[in-house]
Parts: C-alpha cells; structure tokens; sequence
C-alpha cells in the first residue's frame, strides 16, 4: 500500500471515530435494527434468519444490514449501508438493536437505551476460545471480543455445554437466551422443493448425492491437512450406496488460500466456497466430512453421517489447543485417506444414531426449529 493510502486511510479512521462520538448524542430510532454477519461480508447465517421472520410477520421495523459488498442482494425492505462509513456509524449510534455474529469492536458508542445482542455464527467448537485461548489470540482480538461481551445485553446459545462454555470463557456474565440458532431452524422446517431450489443454484444435478468436505482453517501455509483423494472417497460411497455421488468443498471464511487449490475441479468436483450460505450446502448433502468445527453438530441435526478427516490433529492441537470433550463426539475419527474409506465401508447407521443419541445428553442439544421465533417474539418485546 502507498504512503499516501495509507494516510488516507488513518485520517478516515479518525473522522469515523470522531463521529462516533459525536453521534452519540443522536437519538435512538426505536423500531431500527441494525444487523451485521462475519464483519459484513455476506447476508447469511442466523441475521438472515431474524430478518426474514421479521418480514413474514409484517413487523413495522427499519432493517439495516451492515455489508461491505454492495453488490449483494437483499429482500425488501432490508436497507443495506457500506460497513465502516460514516452512513453506517449513523446507524448503529440510532438503532434500538444491534444484532452481531461475531466477537468483536465495531464502531459504536453504546448508549443505555440500545440493546446488544449476540448470536454465535456457530455451535460450540472442537478448538478453544477466548480466555481459554490464551495467548493463541493475538491481543486486537482480545481487546475487541473484551469490548464485545462488555456492550452484550444477551447472547444466544445451542447447547447446554455452549452456554457454560459462554459464562466460562467469554469475559461475560450477562443473560444466555437458550433457544438454539436461527440458522439452524431450517433443518426442521425444510422442502422436498428446498433441496431442488438450491441444488439448482449450485448446480447440482438432482440424481445425485453429495458429499460436502467443510474444514475449518489453519494458519499454516499448506494445503496438505485437506488433501482428501477424491477419486477413492467418491468410489467408497457409490460402492456402499449404489448412488452416483458428487463432491463439494467449502473452504472457512477465514481461510487464505496459499498457491495451488486444494483439489483438482471437475464435473464431480466442486468449490462452493463462494456460496453465500453454508446452511444451504449442508441441507443438501448426504454425508458431511469435517475436522474441528461446529458444522458437525449443525448437520448432526438432520441425523446423517459425519465423519472427521483429522490429518494434522497433533499439530492442530499444539496450535489452537483442542477441549477434551472433542474426542469423545460420536463422529469417526479418519486420520489419513485410508481410515477415511475404511469408515465409509464399515458405516453402520444403527450404531451411528445411538452413539449421536449418547452424546447428546452431555452436549445438551437446545435445537427445536424455533430460534428465530423465540428471538423475534424478544425483539417485539424490547421494541416496545
């Protein structure tokens, strides 16, 4: 970046934080919600879920998403502002609610009449967080998710285990809404017409069944923790099912992208990573293969097969660290491509549900397909 961009941008910085201040003073607008996902980078995951039951019950709101695209497309009457210009600080300072997925510092001045919530982009994961993270999370972070828990008026939870893990290790003490994530309300609610729309968008034709390889991200410069065969792996499942399989990959947000791709694409091989809504992927899938996230227990939900290809799992563990409970979850545990077909072969559906079945009495599963219902019927009572 030249010198002078780089002046530009520090003296825009400042001017957003003067108005900060400043308009701090504004009044709250009581019927504005303001809602903001992955530090405005798609329109997807549980907002997008509040949004639209908003919508479905003709709620008087003024819906403001915060986006740093402008080119993605929102339903009426979604208002969509720019993510760190002045226009979108004006309205964070005048929203009655402020919706986040994410930890961290957003450019706000939080007044005693505004309500913060937080609804975790995800389920409790395999890695440790926050405090518990220790020094693996650089200090920005830190301060940013400090800042985060100190403006909450409430955070949102899925499991039992979630919200202890929240009271824990999360620099908060405030109220744990129990209800479960509205992304994950439609897996409970969905269509045989769903599955065909989205397929659709994908472009994945209906015949076929497909296996979605959904990894979180690592912070070392190498594609060798994802190197799945795909060519054995797509033979293992048609030899076991007798269907015609297709494979997806879905890269994390977070991840970077170093030198080659991770897979060669095909016709049978696929990079979905820029579907706007991973929710949309796993409904259509038939099988997911995952390592250490939460995508697992989100799939878990439609009660069909994970399995965890956990390639790099000491150096993960020396990395990030990993809680001891993750090696107790009922999904098989496949640390090369050999285990990885081995598990796929010897899959035995009766024995995979009742392992599901065990775990979920310690994990404590709090999902009934009503999240957004339970959150809305909140909102309309802060609203007022």
């Amino acid at each position: 970046m030249r010198i002078k961009d780089i002046l530009y941008w520090r003296v825009y910085y400042k001017i957003l934080q003067l108005c900060v201040r400043l308009f701090y003073y504004l009044p709250v607008n009581k019927r504005k919600i303001v809602l903001m996902h992955d530090f405005g980078n798609a329109y997807g995951d549980s907002p997008k879920f509040i949004a639209e039951e908003i919508i479905r019950r003709g709620l008087p709101y003024d819906i403001v998403w915060l986006v740093n695209n402008m080119s993605y497309s929102f339903p009426k009457p979604i208002r969509k502002v720019k993510l760190s210009h002045i226009k979108s600080v004006y309205e964070l300072a005048t929203a009655k609610v402020i919706i986040t997925t994410m930890k961290g510092r957003c450019n706000l001045k939080k007044k005693k009449n505004q309500f913060f919530m937080y609804v975790p982009h995800g389920q409790i994961g395999a890695k440790f967080v926050e405090r518990q993270a220790g020094t693996t999370l650089n200090t920005e972070y830190i301060n940013g998710s400090k800042w985060h828990s100190s403006v909450s008026d409430l955070f949102i939870s899925s499991s039992k285990l979630f919200t202890e893990e929240m009271l824990t290790w999360y620099w908060y003490d405030g109220e744990v809404m129990e209800c479960g994530l509205p992304r994950n309300d439609i897996f409970f609610h969905y269509t045989p017409n769903d599955v065909k729309r989205i397929k659709t968008e994908v472009g994945v034709p209906e015949n076929v069944k497909i296996v979605l390889y959904g990894p979180t991200f690592r912070n070392e410069k190498s594609n060798d923790p994802y190197a799945i065969n795909t060519d054995r792996l797509l033979t293992a499942l048609e030899q076991k099912t007798g269907d015609k399989w297709i494979f997806l990959f879905r890269a994390h947000p977070n991840f970077v992208w170093y030198g080659k791709p991770a897979f060669e694409y095909s016709d049978k091989v696929m990079d979905v990573t820029n579907y706007p809504d991973m929710q949309d992927l796993l409904l259509i899938s038939d099988v997911l293969i995952s390592d250490y996230s939460s995508a697992m227990f989100d799939f878990n939900l439609m009660h069909r097969p994970v399995f965890l290809f956990t390639k790099d799992i000491e150096a993960y563990q020396k990395m990030r660290g990993l809680k001891d409970w993750y090696f107790k979850v009922p999904f098989p545990f496949c640390h090369n491509n050999d285990e990885l077909v081995s598990a796929i072969a010897n899959y035995n559906e009766q024995e995979y549900r009742q392992k599901c079945a065990e775990f979920d009495k310690f994990y404590g599963n709090l999902e009934t397909g009503t999240a957004s219902q339970q959150i809305v019927d909140r909102l309309e009572t802060i609203m007022r």
